[in-house]
């Protein structure tokens, strides 16, 4: 009896392609009907089109005559549930089961390397990583893994954790907080109503510019080399990035300072944000809200910072509503995570040389959500310990009315003045 000579190489390719759709148990009953309808040679010929093993191809011919003993009508699937595909407690036991001793060996030698924390008993750390963990397990007659000692690890509840930071560090009323954030919610729900623009502004952290070392990697042809100290008497000089975003529009506009971070330069750096960039977004804007921190140049009870807000909103022809996130809660202002997140990532591996490589770099920043950024570099000159004027606290109610919630972080600015 000659041997099978097969079908041809279309409809091989179509047997694949069907088989690739089947789950484990219904495709090797498919290759045994195969097999059984070509007859001598099927099983060498199935299992080389559909890449099986015979003995996958026999197991399939089993179940089919174990077939013919079910009920016609409700035939059963080899694992016996119709919604699994292999038999319930397959698979190779747990190396805790094959070896009886290894648990308690482990609780011994991590009750040896732990430590817990002495106000939350539910913290305990250990100073073992997955190899030590199976050298010292090797050392009492168990040879394991590094990833069998890293399940184990996470099985005894040790996994490999960042510090979060979330503890708040000064004293905040929970109540007044609570009340901020909700304000402030309600102030960008009314301002969308009224097509205000919503702006998150904020200083990022200073980068200093040389041939100095930073975090991360890029793509380049060929290597950089850089200083092998970050010394500040290496560096040629430092850049302020502050940012203005715009919540609702997902525009960014970053402005590269390079002298100081002072409540003047944070004003300039918004005014010139709305002159380049958003001014021709919002022709017929008559009023801004601005969400920022409580601390920094842009304090919530700096009196020079109000003082430059006034002589701001008379610049730009535009009442300036300020909201500030209450103190210790800087993390939730927008333009964190949605704009100097991006930035720094696109700064990732870059060597800042000088503030042209930092803009260049900065305005490729872009995201699949529709992010795009400008930049401009800001080479003014800003001195520190300035105060305000003297008649300012006498006038400062004229242009700033509070608001009766959180007044200390809610306020209008209005270059025109208030009527008494």
């Amino acid at each position: 009896m000659n041997e099978f000579p097969g079908y041809g190489a279309a409809h091989e390719e179509t047997m694949r392609m069907f088989s690739r759709t089947l789950d484990e148990d219904h495709r090797r009953r498919y290759a045994a009907i195969e097999a059984l309808k070509i007859g001598f040679g099927g099983i060498a010929y199935v299992a080389r089109v559909l890449g099986m093993s015979r003995r996958t191809l026999y197991t399939g011919i089993r179940e089919l005559e174990q077939l013919r003993e079910d009920d016609p009508d409700h035939p059963q699937r080899p694992s016996g549930d119709a919604k699994r595909v292999r038999r319930p407690g397959g698979g190779r036991p747990p190396i805790t089961e094959r070896k009886p001793q290894l648990e308690s060996t482990l609780h011994e030698v991590l009750d040896a390397h732990s430590a817990g924390s002495p106000t939350d008993e539910r913290v305990r750390w250990t100073d073992l990583k997955p190899l030590q963990l199976a050298h010292r397990l090797l050392e009492r007659g168990f040879e394991i893994s590094r990833n069998t000692a890293a399940a184990l690890l996470d099985r005894a509840g040790f996994r490999r954790r960042a510090l979060r930071k979330e503890l708040i560090t000064g004293v905040v009323d929970p109540t007044a907080r609570d009340e901020q954030f909700r304000h402030i919610a309600a102030l960008r729900r009314l301002a969308r109503q009224r097509g205000i623009p919503v702006f998150s502004i904020d200083t990022k952290k200073k980068e200093v510019l040389g041939t100095l070392s930073r975090p991360g990697q890029c793509y380049t042809t060929a290597p950089q080399t850089v200083f092998d100290h970050d010394f500040r008497h290496l560096a040629d000089g430092v850049l302020v990035p502050h940012g203005v975003y715009d919540v609702l529009a997902n525009v960014g506009f970053i402005t590269l300072g390079t002298s100081r971070e002072t409540s003047a330069f944070v004003c300039d750096a918004i005014a010139l944000a709305w002159t380049v960039l958003f001014r021709a977004m919002y022709p017929n804007a008559t009023e801004l809200l601005l969400l920022c921190d409580c601390g920094g140049a842009n304090a919530a009870r700096s009196l020079r910072f109000k003082e430059d807000l006034i002589e701001l909103a008379t610049r730009l022809g535009v009442r300036l509503r300020i909201a500030h996130y209450p103190p210790y809660t800087s993390k939730w202002n927008p333009i964190e995570h949605r704009l100097f997140s991006q930035v720094e990532r696109a700064w990732s591996g870059v060597m800042l040389d000088c503030p042209q490589t930092a803009l260049r770099t900065v305005e490729q920043t872009r995201t699949q959500t529709g992010l795009s950024v400008t930049a401009r570099i800001l080479d003014a000159t800003y001195e520190i310990g300035r105060t305000c004027s003297d008649t300012f606290r006498d006038v400062k109610d004229r242009f700033i009315r509070h608001d009766c919630v959180n007044g200390q972080w809610n306020y209008l600015v209005d270059p025109n003045g208030f009527a008494c």
